[in-house]
């Protein structure tokens, strides 16, 4: 039983910082957005996470670019300059370990009578899954943007309202 309890113990722990979610503000450079102010209607805004997909950390610097560009007054932002960085690294792979304790029933039958014993067992299993694809990347996105008021001057340009509604559903899927 101790070893059921630890067990379990170790599984919540993990799963209980596996399910950060991604979009949320950049603490001492990890994971998350952050954004610094060039001028009073530009700011470069960053997006660092790890994740199979590039695009992800795309989508989210610009869900934050939307979302600041409202918060300052304006109505749309257009993207000047964008840079990714990615970094690969492979994944350890998924294991468990699991323990059981049972008890094992043994019944011997001869001509007149039937002999039952019972004992106890116990079960210890390891199980290591590898999986290809199983690589994540390090993916920083940087973009710089300018934002704007009113009608949108420029093709090019994003409306803050409209990224907001396009991509806000990413968040709802965390």
């Amino acid at each position: 039983m101790k070893y059921i309890m630890v067990f379990l113990s170790i599984v919540l722990l993990i799963s209980g910082c596996a399910s950060a979610p991604d979009y949320r503000p950049a603490k001492n450079g990890s994971e998350g957005y952050s954004e610094q102010k060039v001028s009073s209607d530009r700011y470069r805004v960053q997006f660092k996470l790890y994740s199979k997909s590039v695009a992800d950390a795309f989508d989210y610097a610009l869900l934050r670019s939307a979302e600041l560009t409202q918060q300052q007054g304006y109505d749309w932002f257009v993207v000047t300059s964008k840079e990714t960085f990615v970094e690969s690294q492979k994944v350890q792979p998924a294991s468990s370990i699991g323990v059981s304790q049972q008890r094992q029933v043994e019944r011997h039958c001869g001509l007149l009578t039937c002999d039952t014993r019972t004992r106890p067992s116990t079960e210890v299993g390891v199980s290591i899954n590898s999986s290809a694809g199983n690589e994540r990347k390090e993916v920083h996105t940087i973009l710089e943007i300018r934002m704007g008021k009113g009608t949108k001057t420029n093709d090019d340009a994003y409306g803050a309202q409209d990224v907001l509604d396009s991509l806000s559903s990413k968040l709802d899927k965390q």
